[in-house]
């Protein structure tokens, strides 16, 4: 699990980090599993790859000009849906109006507490849908597998479809997005430079396939046998 600490406090933020190590340790012995912690003493540390956490502690309560309110409410705008943990010491977060997803730890941390929290946030992470991270020139765009549509081979670059219309062009190519998305039994690549998601195969004929959106591939004679089940399971079976 990944944690990141946010705290303006330099001692504060070395206690954090020794919590969370020792927790780290004994989770390790426990269950084989240990924890990822990224510390920061400013907000645009933090908010440079927000994506990447399960779980956020923060207390920003010296720098001038910006508080823990401030950077809880940046990471809620960036679609951060993950747990963030305020950690009060000079300034009360609970009076902030901050949603249901922002809890509370009074400072100082205890071990017990914190070990609680981080309970709850591996359950979080358990039960919650995983994201896709397609990363453009300029930007990075989190997604759901159900967001995408298909991706398509353009020269150096993927054209990502999403269902909302959305077309996002990241560098990389498809048969490398095949190897990190095989896991989701929904994909598949009828050529080396298509990727289709098979929840929205609309129709099929003897050398085509046809997405919801209109769009038709392609479809190679060995490929039509896996085409057709995956319409059959994903299409079909759900309009009965």
């Amino acid at each position: 699990m990944h944690v990141a600490v946010c705290d303006d406090n330099v001692a504060d933020r070395k206690q954090m980090e020794r919590l969370l190590h020792r927790e780290s340790d004994k989770r390790l012995k426990e269950t084989g599993e240990s924890l990822f912690i990224d510390s920061y003493g400013n907000e645009k540390a933090v908010l440079s790859h927000p994506m990447l956490y399960d779980v956020f502690y923060i207390d920003m309560c010296k720098t001038p000009g910006t508080t823990g309110v401030d950077v809880a409410k940046n990471l809620l705008s960036l679609g951060v849906v993950v747990p963030i943990y305020m950690c009060v010491s000079d300034i009360d977060y609970r009076t902030a109006g901050l949603p249901e997803q922002v809890k509370y730890l009074n400072k100082a941390i205890k071990a017990a507490e914190l070990a609680a929290s981080l309970d709850d946030a591996q359950q979080y992470k358990a039960s919650s849908t995983p994201l896709i991270e397609l990363r453009e020139e300029k930007d990075t765009v989190y997604v759901t597998e159900e967001d995408i549509l298909y991706a398509m081979q353009e020269g150096r670059y993927v054209d990502v479809v999403l269902r909302d219309g959305r077309n996002i062009r990241i560098r990389d190519n498809v048969l490398n997005l095949f190897s990190q998305w095989e896991h989701y039994e929904t994909f598949f690549a009828p050529t080396e430079h298509v990727l289709l998601n098979g929840r929205y195969i609309k129709s099929l004929s003897l050398m085509k396939l046809t997405m919801t959106d209109g769009r038709s591939f392609r479809l190679p004679f060995n490929v039509k046998p896996y085409a057709k089940a995956m319409y059959e399971k994903y299409v079909l079976k759900k309009e009965n």
